[in-house]
């Protein structure tokens, strides 16, 4: 069997090896079948005149070599080749003039391996052409040492151009994660580690809408280049999409050189940036992920710097995070409530309490809002606020709300059924008001069980109306127009609440309870003012006000004195079962009622119902 020497992807290389081009691919022939290669004063084909013809008049570039590589003979088809007279390459070697980039160094020393002297097959390499220029060459030997060379340049260059991102020029996704594998499969049998760091743009959005998407190119381009700048020759830098970097750091001895180059990365985004309208100042959060062992995969270390990334953005932005064992910890648990979320929802073991809306007027019930509930098999009862957002990224929150609001609807079906006049409060997250098929749900589950559209409240948040206010708007239009009713949830906790308030079809609007915490104190003159603000302006757009969060009899007091409609909180009921509220929903009224005129003292401030913790948002 021939023996096979090669050089591809070779560690010696310095720049990025192309996804499907090696670099330099040398296989030499050693059967021992090979003739003696010719030399300058050798021995001729038998028909010499015909091969002559031939040599001259090819479109192909060839060569005859000798066992040094040197040309011995080359057609004129050199010169539009390579630019080169013929002669001009007679007695140079075949090899002196491949890229200094290429793993060169390693073919030259094959010309002096057992075999080279009996010719080779094939060679791909970058070769100078005369003008200073580089075209990639294809050259097939023979064992007879005769040699063509075919110009791939265009196709290399189209290769390059499938390979890269067109704004940056740097890799994409796919290759990095390409080299990545190949890397890890390298470092597998080394003892040195790789790294790999993903970097994220902070406030690109704001850059965007503020300045312009050409402003924002430029920034991404900019960026790319201190990237470059940044980091160790060899090392690649690929941009992933929209505004997410990644660099693979390879031969690293200890995890301290992946930290050093993180600080370098950070530091490279601290000059300000030229966007055309002046000097903008544009930090970045970096995530680091190692590899330390061969249990990780090209996409696993890629998503173990993403999570750290997202760390480092939540911690303030403008610095780095390491994934370390508490964040595999963390990855490791989400992915475990994440798969038996699935299996709780396929197997209704989830759960619905409903906590009651109180008019402030008489104590009566005017509604119930409905809140999920997770016991985990494992690990107990599970706040929504961290699975929500785990339902929400992987869209399981759109069967989800659909779950909950067929709930809460049959049984609001059963409550008014037994005489009790209320309506229910159902969450509509962001992601269920992005679904075209939100509405036509909202009517089939309000025909199967028969509720009156009216008795039906879709509580929407500011964060679920921001990433596109314009869609929102028309889809919450189609659900009003179906006659449900519109509340505007957490409100106040945004900036921009009292302008969506006057541009959104909004019914109701829930006051957070940072604002209700503040009433009450002796410095809640301010809370006071913003409260009656707030109820005021509603009143004259008709919409109803309900207060968040109410634990105390002083509260309670300020909403009164303020002329609040209605109220929601632990100083009435914390959510209970269906069960418990069906039994109390008038009892709720009457106790209160009695109460107050009786001198009863409330619950104590903070008090909450037993098993179930104050609902957070998300919920």
């Amino acid at each position: 069997m021939p023996m096979k020497y090669s050089t591809q992807g070779a560690p010696c290389r310095a720049v990025p090896r192309q996804p499907k081009f090696p670099l330099v691919t040398l296989r030499l022939i050693t059967d021992g079948t090979a003739a003696e290669p010719p030399s300058s004063g050798g021995s001729t084909p038998p028909d010499r005149q015909a091969f002559a013809e031939l040599f001259a008049h090819a479109g192909t570039l060839l060569a005859i070599l000798d066992s040094q590589a040197c040309f011995v003979a080359v057609n004129p088809a050199c010169v539009r080749v390579l630019g080169y007279q013929p002669e001009e390459l007679v007695g140079r070697s075949l090899l002196d003039d491949l890229h200094p980039h290429d793993p060169s160094s390693t073919v030259r020393n094959a010309a002096g391996v057992a075999g080279w002297q009996q010719g080779f097959v094939e060679l791909l390499g970058r070769h100078r052409h005369r003008d200073g220029s580089w075209r990639w060459l294809l050259w097939s030997g023979s064992d007879h040492w005769y040699a063509g060379a075919k110009d791939v340049t265009e196709s290399i260059r189209l290769e390059h151009r499938v390979g890269r991102d067109p704004l940056t020029s740097l890799p994409n996704r796919e290759v990095f994660c390409d080299e990545l594998a190949h890397a890890l499969e390298r470092h597998e049998r080394s003892r040195l580690h790789l790294g790999v760091l993903f970097v994220d743009i902070d406030a690109f959005r704001q850059v965007n809408d503020g300045v312009g998407h050409e402003a924002g190119d430029r920034l991404l381009i900019d960026a790319a280049q201190r990237l470059r700048g940044a980091v160790r020759a060899g090392d690649i830098v690929a941009r992933l999409g929209g505004d997410e970097f990644a660099i693979l750091l390879e031969l690293l001895e200890t995890d301290h050189e992946a930290v050093t180059i993180a600080r370098r990365v950070l530091a490279a985004f601290a000059e300000p940036f030229e966007l055309g309208g002046g000097p903008m100042a544009v930090t970045a959060s970096v995530g680091l992920a190692t590899a330390h062992d061969s249990l990780h995969s090209a996409a696993r270390v890629l998503h173990e710097a993403d999570i750290a990334m997202h760390r480092a953005k939540a911690a303030g932005r403008d610095r780095f995070a390491i994934f370390n064992a508490d964040l595999r910890a963390q990855v490791e648990r989400r992915l475990t409530l994440e798969r038996d979320l699935r299996t709780a929802l396929a197997g209704d073991d989830l759960d619905v309490v409903y906590q009651p809306v109180i008019r402030l007027a008489d104590g009566s019930v005017a509604a119930c809002e409905a809140l999920i509930r997770w016991t985990h098999p494992d690990w107990g009862l599970i706040a929504p606020s961290e699975f929500i957002p785990i339902a929400e990224e992987n869209g399981l929150i759109i069967a989800i709300g659909s779950w909950i609001l067929e709930r809460a609807l049959r049984q609001l079906a059963l409550w008014r059924a037994m005489g009790a006049d209320l309506s229910i409060s159902v969450n509509l997250s962001a992601r269920q008001l992005a679904d075209d098929g939100v509405v036509a749900t909202v009517g089939r589950l309000l025909a199967e069980t028969g509720v009156p559209p009216r008795a039906l409240c879709l509580e929407i948040t500011e964060t679920s109306v921001l990433p596109e206010p314009i869609r929102a708007a028309t889809r919450l239009a189609e659900l009003r127009a179906s006659g449900v009713r519109i509340a505007f949830d957490d409100f106040g906790t945004g900036y921009s609440s009292l302008r969506h308030l006057s541009q959104l079809p909004v019914d109701v609007i829930k006051l957070d309870r940072t604002f209700v915490s503040a009433l009450g104190r002796r410095d809640a003159r301010r809370s006071r003012a913003v409260l009656i603000a707030v109820v005021t302006a509603a009143r004259e757009l008709g919409i109803s006000v309900i207060a968040e969060g109410v634990e105390n009899a002083e509260q309670l007091a300020e909403l009164n004195r303020v002329d609040c409609a209605c109220a929601q909180g632990y100083l009435f009921s914390g959510p209970k079962p269906a069960a418990l509220v069906a039994l109390s929903a008038y009892r709720v009224a009457t106790d209160r009622q009695a109460g107050a005129t009786e001198g009863a003292t409330p619950p104590r401030t903070g008090a909450r119902a037993a098993g179930h913790p104050r609902e957070p948002s998300p919920r």
